[in-house]
């Protein structure tokens, strides 16, 4: 869903759901889940894991062309993939809530 800028709903105080595809063994994938579980802590975030090769988990990665694992959605949307930068999740966090 996507919200104009002056009518964004305030989601602060709820939790938003984050989606992590992810393939065995992947460091990044790792990483990835180390940077989410960290963002947890200051803000609601529901975290899921999918297999890269779930039904799901392919069929999202495909309609968005990600090249390689991990990926990462919040709320369905497409947010980033490869190793995930902390201060880049919470800025892209930050715009789309208001404080």
């Amino acid at each position: 869903m996507s919200w104009p800028p002056s009518i964004k709903p305030d989601l602060a105080g709820q939790p938003l759901r984050a989606t992590l595809i992810t393939v065995p063994n992947c460091h990044l994938c790792e990483h990835a889940h180390a940077v989410l579980t960290r963002v947890v802590q200051d803000r609601p975030l529901v975290i899921d894991e999918l297999a890269w090769n779930s039904l799901e988990g392919r069929a999202l990665v495909e309609r968005d062309g990600i090249p390689f694992a991990p990926a990462v959605y919040i709320d369905g949307v497409f947010c980033a993939y490869g190793r995930l930068s902390e201060g880049a999740l919470r800025s892209w966090l930050k715009a789309r809530t208001v404080k």
